[in-house]
């Protein structure tokens, strides 16, 4: 306020720099953007390899824990994701250190996967040559792409019953720890999951024989994080949350074929679909749903009120119906726009797209009727 010849006078109103506020825009992106590159894996790793070059300096310590450490190398990890799990099991003090250590004296390809069993405490200097030779008897169990936690816990039982006089893993356990409330909060993008259906990677893995049902889920789930953080992350949809997009890609997994193109194909029609509020109308979800992959489709089973009938509930099934690959869920993060609504695979196992329903139902007279 401003006083003049009796008169109270309104200063005029500054005006807020526009440039100041860009300024302060661009650096909050760049603040936010800076964050999120540096916390990813690729990043990290990066990171810590030019660190490596500028003080390659290595502190070796002994360290502090006692007893027996348990450690499960995947095929494919990399040193500085070993390193951090050394670190969290309290086998080394930095999973820096030895990832610039296994560096200089050129050890990396050496380290092989399998199950060790390290007795502590250890230097750094002896922990590296023990992880390139696992003495500890191992299973090769493969995992294939679109089988529920229930066929997957089978398959691992059998695998682990064959010739196996130290077997320790219960199917029982296993199936219980995938419903554990507080080991699924404990992973990342499970908000909404009331199972681990569809965290459980689908590879070819090398148990120890003695390996636990927890040991077990720990190497799948942390498979699936890492997978998918460096080559499919969850939270690259526009349209899905992390666990919808897992969700679909399970669906993608048991309703389109082999080829890349193909889920992407049926990936952008189920995402149409969903976005314009039609119903999904997807068979798997109902196979699913009978624990019966074969099991054939009845009007009773179109007309039932089960949460996993798309021909009678908009929006997706309330878990995913399998455990995805990752060109699945690569597919629902690049899905390919098309002028299709409609898909069927005929019975000579080749897929039909149609535009309108008129065409969906001649492409069912054509190929779906012997």
């Amino acid at each position: 306020m401003a006083f003049y010849s009796g008169k109270i006078i309104k200063e005029p109103a500054r005006k807020k720099s526009p440039f100041l506020m860009i300024m302060l825009t661009l650096f909050v992106l760049i603040g936010v953007g800076g964050y999120l590159a540096y916390s990813h894996p690729l990043v990290q790793s990066r990171l810590t390899l030019y660190r490596c070059y500028w003080n390659p300096t290595v502190i070796s310590r002994m360290g502090t824990k006692q007893g027996i450490a348990m450690i499960t190398i995947t095929p494919g990890e990399d040193p500085l994701t070993i390193g951090k799990d050394l670190e969290k099991k309290g086998v080394i003090h930095s999973a820096t250190d030895f990832f610039c250590y296994i560096r200089k004296i050129e050890a990396g390809n050496k380290i092989q996967a399998g199950y060790y069993e390290i007795q502590l405490p250890v230097t750094l200097e002896q922990v590296v040559p023990l992880l390139q030779n696992s003495r500890i008897p191992t299973v090769r169990i493969t995992i294939p792409e679109g089988l529920r936690m229930d066929e997957i816990a089978e398959r691992i039982d059998t695998g682990m019953s064959k010739d196996n006089e130290v077997k320790k893993f219960s199917k029982t356990e296993f199936l219980g720890l995938t419903e554990d409330k507080e080991y699924i909060a404990s992973l990342p993008h499970t908000q909404g999951a009331k199972s681990l259906e569809g965290f459980l990677f689908p590879d070819t893995y090398e148990f120890a024989k003695n390996a636990t049902a927890k040991e077990i889920i720990d190497i799948l789930t942390s498979t699936f994080s890492r997978k998918t953080t460096t080559t499919a992350p969850l939270d690259g949809s526009k349209t899905f949350t992390p666990y919808q997009v897992l969700v679909m890609a399970s669906i993608i997994e048991k309703e389109a074929g082999k080829s890349f193109e193909e889920k992407q194909m049926v990936a952008g029609i189920l995402e149409k679909r969903y976005k314009n509020n039609w119903l999904l109308q997807v068979d798997a979800t109902f196979l699913y749903d009978k624990k019966d992959w074969k099991a054939p489709i009845t009007l009773q089973d179109k007309a039932s009120n089960s949460a996993f009938n798309t021909y009678k509930h908009l929006g997706l099934p309330p878990t995913p119906i399998c455990n995805p690959g990752l060109e699945s869920i690569r597919a629902v993060l690049e899905p390919k726009e098309s002028a299709y609504w409609f898909y069927l695979h005929g019975l000579d196992g080749n897929i039909r797209y149609g535009r309108t329903i008129e065409e969906h139902n001649r492409n069912i007279s054509l190929y779906l009727r012997p």
